[in-house]
């Protein structure tokens, strides 16, 4: 299987499938993460005035900039509303964020991922666990030139007519490639090196039982076996 998912990523620039049995600690580390306080999650903005985070009690200052993030949507300039919890030093006190920190940097999905993209995973530039509500989006962009990024989904039951859903575009971005629901314990990994996989999260139109949560992760790493970018 993993020889399969390495052919589809080297054709496509990106592969997704159920990671779940190569990593079986994710199961009780997403329990944890589902349950985290209200507090623990702040809000994350781009507008046309710039990007702004905002602790759990700022709601209101938020939503000032969550509705200019809406017209700008609207207007086709690229922005993103939703809620997160990034890896922060001040952070990793939290023990199913510090589990999924060190699962993310771990010899089985390091290994996984060396077969999976030809490269070996070096170092992590981001990592954060982002929760979409209902009015949530990220409209269409491409990810900075790490080697590649990585979502895992998180998010139980989701009804996918309460939107959230992960659309990735052709290169001009005139058509749609693939439409993902926020399955659990889906692995989305995308190359963000050697091509541009535009895509987007669609409005979460509705508050549903469950949220729509994901880890996000983008990695430095080495070509290796002929795949350099050259």
């Amino acid at each position: 299987m993993p020889d399969a998912l390495a052919h589809t990523f080297r054709d496509h620039g990106h592969v997704h499938f159920n990671v779940l049995p190569w990593l079986p600690e994710l199961d009780g580390i997403s329990g944890g993460l589902e349950h985290l306080p209200e507090q623990a999650w702040s809000y994350i903005i781009r507008n046309r005035d710039g990007e702004f985070e905002f602790p759990a009690r700022q709601r209101s200052l938020a939503r000032v900039q969550q509705r200019k993030a809406m017209r700008d949507r609207t207007a086709g300039t690229f922005a993103f509303s939703f809620r997160r919890i990034d890896g922060a030093s001040q952070n990793l006190h939290v023990p199913a964020l510090a589990g999924a920190r060190r699962l993310m940097d771990g010899p089985a999905l390091r290994s996984l991922l060396h077969t999976v993209t030809g490269r070996v995973p070096l170092a992590i530039r981001q990592f954060y666990v982002s929760r979409f509500d209902e009015g949530d989006f990220l409209s269409t962009h491409c990810d900075p030139g790490q080697s590649f990024g990585v979502v895992i989904n998180l998010t139980r039951e989701w009804d996918p007519n309460h939107g959230g859903l992960t659309m990735l575009l052709s290169e001009d971005r005139s058509r749609v490639r693939s439409c993902l629901l926020p399955v659990r314990f889906q692995l989305l990994v995308f190359d963000t090196s050697k091509r541009l996989i535009p895509h987007f999260v669609s409005t979460v139109g509705a508050h549903g039982p469950c949220k729509r949560l994901a880890l996000v992760v983008r990695y430095d790493a080495a070509f290796v076996d002929g795949n350099s970018p050259d």
